[in-house]
C-alpha cells in the first residue's frame, strides 16, 4: 500500500513556492513603484495653458485669463510666458514637427526665449502617438493639409493683433512655417526654420513688410537633406523674400551648439 503522506508534502512544498515567489514580486514591484521618479513639475517662470479642441475652453489653472476671444480660437496650445509677461508683448508661435506634440516641443522655450512669450500649436492631423501638419503620402502631397495648418496658425497671429509675431518651427514645423511666411508675408516679424524646407514653391503676394527668415539645417541631417533647405531658400530669394542662412554639424536636431545664435537672432528680431 502506497502511503499518501509523500504526495502531500510535495503539494506542501510547492505551494509555499508558489506564495513565496507571489510575495517577492509584490515587493519588487512597489519597490520599483516607490524608486520611480516623478514627472517633473512645470517650472515656477513658466505658465501653461491649453485648449482641448476647437471652441473648447482651456483646461488647468490659468484656462480662465485667456480672454473670451482667445477660447474661441481653433485647436489646442501650450502657452508659456515669464511670470507677470506684459500682455503687449511679442509673440512666438512653436510649430513642432511630425510625430511631436505641443505639450513636448515648448521645453525649447526654456532655450530660446525664456523671457519670450510663447505658443505651442498642436498640429491636427494624428500620426502614430502624436500628430502632424500634412500627410506626405496624401495624393496631392500635403498641399492642402498644408494650408488647412496655414489657416489654423493664421488664426492665432491675428489673436494677437497688434504684437508683434514670430513663428519657429522644426521639421515639418519649418515647412510650415516657411510656407505661412512666403504666403503671408505681412503678418510675421521673423521665422526661425530648422531642420526643414517647403513642400512646394509657393506663389509670394506683393507686400511692403518682408519677415526676416533664418534656416538652420544640419549638416548630417538624414531625415531632411541639407539640400533641401537651401533649395528652399533660393525659392524664397527668388521670390523677393531674403533668408539667412546657419549650418551646424548635428543631425536632425535643434542644435545645443546654435541655441546661442538662434535665441540672440530671434531676440533682436522681436524688440
Amino acid at each position: 500500500m502506497i502511503s499518501a503522506r509523500p504526495q502531500r508534502s510535495a503539494l506542501e512544498v510547492r505551494w509555499k513556492i508558489l506564495t513565496g515567489a507571489t510575495a517577492v514580486g509584490v515587493m519588487a514591484t512597489i519597490a520599483v513603484l516607490a524608486l520611480r521618479p516623478a514627472e517633473p513639475p512645470v517650472p515656477a517662470a513658466v505658465a501653461t495653458t491649453s485648449a482641448a479642441k476647437p471652441g473648447a475652453p482651456a483646461d488647468g489653472p490659468d484656462a480662465a485669463s485667456l480672454a473670451p476671444a482667445e477660447q474661441k480660437l481653433p485647436g489646442a496650445w501650450v502657452d508659456q510666458a515669464p511670470p507677470k509677461a506684459d500682455p503687449n508683448r511679442p509673440l512666438v508661435l512653436g510649430l513642432h514637427g511630425r510625430g511631436d506634440s505641443a505639450g513636448n516641443f515648448a521645453a525649447i522655450a526654456g532655450r530660446l526665449g525664456p523671457d519670450l512669450t510663447w505658443r505651442f500649436l498642436e498640429a491636427p492631423l494624428p500620426w502614430r502617438e502624436n500628430t502632424q501638419w500634412f500627410r506626405m503620402d496624401a495624393p496631392d502631397g500635403g498641399r492642402s493639409d498644408l494650408e488647412q495648418a496655414a489657416q489654423l496658425v493664421e488664426a492665432h497671429v491675428r489673436s494677437a493683433k497688434n504684437r508683434k509675431v514670430a513663428l519657429v518651427g522644426f521639421s515639418q514645423g519649418c515647412f510650415l512655417a516657411a510656407h505661412y511666411a512666403a504666403t503671408r508675408p505681412d503678418s510675421v516679424a521673423a521665422v526661425l526654420c530648422i531642420g526643414g524646407g517647403l513642400v512646394y514653391p509657393p506663389e509670394v503676394p506683393a507686400s511692403r513688410h518682408k519677415p526676416a527668415i533664418l534656416f538652420v539645417h544640419g549638416l548630417e541631417d538624414r531625415v531632411i537633406p541639407t539640400a533641401r533647405g537651401r533649395d528652399a531658400r533660393q525659392v524664397l530669394e527668388n521670390r523677393g523674400l531674403p533668408s539667412e542662412w546657419l549650418e551646424h554639424a548635428e543631425g536632425h536636431v535643434v542644435p545645443e551648439s546654435e541655441v546661442g545664435r538662434m535665441r540672440a537672432w530671434l531676440e533682436s528680431h522681436l524688440r
